[in-house]
């Protein structure tokens, strides 16, 4: 079963890891982008936003067909169409073709926030899922930002025009996509799926031989239906955790390398180094080693209120410098100087060595849904929560330029600290813990707690 669950996360992850670098990639290239395409800061916003349009669209197409089907016949496809869409990007010759491209990537994207973190989930053991999971989800998307800023920066250091730049990539977004669509149409179904929904299916033998012992069967015969409305309270629950997470952690992590990096004084190359290696992997190690040891629900309530608190604090040093003891000169609406400087990277470093402590690694992985809800209904709950997500996130990401113009960047952060609050409450109300618990039981203790 270790070999198996460890090719799972291997396969998702280089998925995952393609996902991280074209949904980052948009951020460290628009400003390129300028020089070949011309668009207004609202345009700007409704190209990041394109990728996130497609997602929504496809989840469901792709969810719903996993229950019906399963989730090796669909799988692969995914990738396929990150592959195709990046591609188109690097040879768009105006707004509207970029956009498409945006939203066929997106398409793509959409489908894989839907198999990937459901496919790990069931293959892998209850005592180390969580483990599986941050590695494939969390590990991987930074990864694939950090390969973002490193291709940009090659780019850069060979003297590479901006306008043969942007295009190279964004481009660059379909390599590891296709390294991997040949392994994801070779991998067995789900050991859940085939043990809960289809025991005939023909990869039993497969796996039975692969594990050296038979595959325990006990079809769920509750319709489908029944299954998707008596799970509706979780599936609700964890798409707006989900929502309400991407509202700012999305936003940060596309506006991020440009507003603030700027705020801070660093380049979006620099920044991407620096909150990656400095905060977001530590925080990454610290969740993987205490995930299936405390469980979701402390990881959680510690990062968001770690989050709430820096971001906090960040927002007072943008609306206040003086409860820090600087002047005023120390501080512009566009850039932090001196010591606001050093105060805000600290502030906005902590905020995201928090995020990645929980709310990044469990939420932002996409591993709520699937562990919480049966495995009839698990790829459909799943993509319900990623269509509201990223239907939400493409409005927010829209609106978030217009937003900051209007209101500026400490409200926007002070805002974000609140919706840190907020889902502390939904996460220790709502969502049951998982922790070393197979998903079937997960499942079963719910069902008892509503009399079903």
């Amino acid at each position: 079963m270790v070999s198996l669950s460890w090719r799972n996360v291997i396969v998702s992850g280089m998925g995952v890891l393609t996902d991280g670098y074209n949904l980052y990639s948009i951020s460290l290239a628009s400003f390129l982008i300028a020089s070949s395409i011309k668009f207004t800061s609202d345009q700007l916003g409704l190209l990041v936003a394109g990728s996130y349009f497609g997602a929504a669209l496809s989840a469901l197409i792709f969810g719903i067909s996993a229950d019906r089907i399963g989730r090796k016949r669909i799988y692969g496809l995914d990738v396929t169409l990150m592959a195709l869409g990046a591609g188109l990007q690097a040879f768009s010759q105006s707004y509207v073709e970029l956009f498409l491209a945006r939203l066929i990537l997106g398409i793509g994207i959409g489908a894989d926030y839907v198999l990937s973190p459901v496919i790990v989930a069931e293959n892998s053991e209850g005592k180390s899922r969580g483990k599986m999971m941050v590695i494939t989800f969390a590990v991987m998307w930074g990864l694939g930002a950090v390969l973002a800023a490193f291709v940009e920066q090659v780019g850069l250091l060979v003297g590479l025009p901006s306008a043969l730049l942007w295009r190279i990539v964004l481009g660059f977004g379909a390599v590891p996509a296709i390294s991997v669509v040949f392994l994801r149409r070779r991998i067995y179904e789900t050991m859940m799926f085939v043990s809960r929904v289809k025991p005939e299916h023909e990869d039993v033998k497969k796996i039975e031989r692969e594990l050296g012992k038979p595959i325990l069967t006990s079809k769920d015969s509750t319709p489908f239906l029944r299954r998707l409305t008596s799970s509706a309270i979780l599936i609700i629950a964890a798409s707006v955790l989900w929502l309400l997470y991407d509202m700012y952690s999305s936003t940060f992590a596309i506006f991020g390398p440009i507003t603030i990096a700027s705020n801070l004084g660093l380049t979006p190359i620099d920044f991407t180094y620096v909150a990656q290696f400095l905060a977001g992997i530590p925080g990454q190690l610290i969740c993987i080693f205490l995930i299936d040891k405390i469980g979701r629900k402390p990881l959680i309530a510690i990062g968001y209120a770690g989050v709430a608190i820096w971001l906090f604090a960040y927002s007072l040093l943008l609306s206040h410098p003086a409860i820090f003891g600087l002047r005023g000169s120390e501080l512009s609406t566009s850039q932090l100087v001196g010591e606001a400087a050093l105060l805000g990277f600290t502030f906005y470093m902590l905020n995201y060595f928090f995020s990645a402590i929980g709310p990044a690694s469990i939420i932002g992985s996409a591993m709520v849904t699937p562990e919480i809800v049966p495995t009839k209904v698990r790829a459909t709950s799943q993509a319900i929560s990623v269509s509201v997500d990223r239907l939400a996130t493409a409005l927010n990401v829209t609106a978030f330029p217009l937003l900051l113009s209007h209101l500026g960047l400490s409200i926007m952060v002070g805002f974000y600290a609140g919706i840190a609050l907020i889902s502390t409450v939904i996460a220790l109300l709502v969502i049951p813990e998982s922790k070393g618990r197979d998903l079937e039981r997960v499942v079963k203790e719910s069902d008892l707690q509503k009399g079903l």
